[in-house]
């Protein structure tokens, strides 16, 4: 590309005031659907790209505990992106630079099928044996895995970021957070990319973790003529577990252990919702309303350090309005060049 699209982003965290984690993507191979791309978008050679995490980890990376910049390297799918080889020397560069890894894995059967295939394991197995697992590493869905594949995640303090509307919308199911969680995995919340999620709407995600994992935990009663336990002893995921996910468990999978908590000596990151809607009215604990009742809950305020960068909705230095028709605009020149 003609321009840095990672420093374009860094700026853009710093104009509106945020902390902001790149996970700078990347990929040596090419799958079959992305062959006929253009030049500019194919694959990278494997030194171009960790020359690249060279220079973003010098010129950008905070390692503090409150940082506002960090870098993370994140291979596109660890199954599809790169050879195995490969990954192993990301995993050591990574950890010589001192950056996390993150990546997609275990979204669907087709990667249960695809690493059985060519290399006769499973695929938390496999990146185990390519030294992506432990506490500097988390994956986004997670949605397909066996009881071994669990327990080797949690050993290893390996975290999520649970994507619940995206799995949702792709019929990819349910991950097994309650299991992971019970196993050890730091739990987060996230909501994929624009290609699967069209709102990327932390509010809307919080809202499907927490009915989609009580249905799943439902989905899996029996009855007790049948040998089940019926429904009356069930443990299922309460609205503050989601809370706790979508906060302090999004500061551990990112390494950011000054931020997630309300605690005396923590970066004061807060945000001010206004639940005088009429959707939050009948709660008996209004705090929850956000995660039980989803809807808009208007942002009154949010502080990043302690500096208010959000007011009333609206974020510091941006014109909604003529954002909005930029928007637009983009969409309706794509719309027509596809066409």
């Amino acid at each position: 590309m003609p321009f840095d699209t990672s420093a374009i982003l860094f700026e853009e965290a710093d104009r509106l005031g945020l902390r902001f984690v790149l996970c700078r993507g990347g990929a040596t191979l090419t799958r079959q659907i992305e062959a006929d791309l253009p030049v500019s978008m194919r694959p990278e050679k494997l030194d171009d790209y960790l020359a690249d995490m060279e220079r973003l980890t010098a010129r950008f990376h905070d390692p503090a505990p409150d940082a506002r910049r960090r870098v993370v390297m994140a291979p596109v799918t660890p199954p599809y992106s790169m050879t195995p080889t490969e990954l192993r020397e990301c995993a050591r560069t990574a950890r010589r630079l001192g950056i996390r890894l993150h990546s997609h894995l275990s979204e669907t059967v087709a990667y249960q099928d695809s690493i059985h295939g060519k290399h006769h394991t499973t695929p938390v197995r496999f990146v185990a044996e390519h030294e992506w697992l432990g506490l500097d590493v988390w994956y986004a869905h997670l949605v397909k895995l066996d009881p071994e594949e669990i327990a080797l995640l949690g050993s290893t303090r390996t975290g999520i970021a649970h994507c619940p509307q995206s799995n949702g919308r792709l019929g990819s199911g349910i991950a097994p957070i309650t299991a992971l969680q019970a196993a050890g995995v730091p739990i987060s919340i996230g909501v994929d990319g624009a290609a699967s999620n069209e709102a990327a709407d932390m509010i809307s995600e919080v809202h499907a973790a927490w009915l989609m994992q009580r249905a799943a935990g439902g989905d899996r009663l029996q009855p007790v003529q049948r040998g089940g336990i019926g429904e009356g002893t069930r443990v299922s995921v309460t609205a503050e577990d989601v809370v706790a996910w979508g906060t302090s468990g999004g500061a551990t999978v990112l390494g950011l252990g000054a931020v997630g908590t309300l605690a005396p000596g923590m970066a004061a990151d807060l945000a001010i919702y206004d639940l005088d809607d009429p959707r939050y009215f009948g709660l008996h604990d209004v705090a929850l309303g956000p995660v039980a009742s989803g809807g808009h809950p208007k942002l009154k305020a949010l502080f990043v350090g302690g500096e208010q960068v959000v007011s009333n909705d609206v974020p510091r230095g941006i014109d909604l309005a003529e954002l909005r028709a930029q928007a637009r605009q983009a969409v309706h020149r794509l719309t027509n060049r596809s066409k």
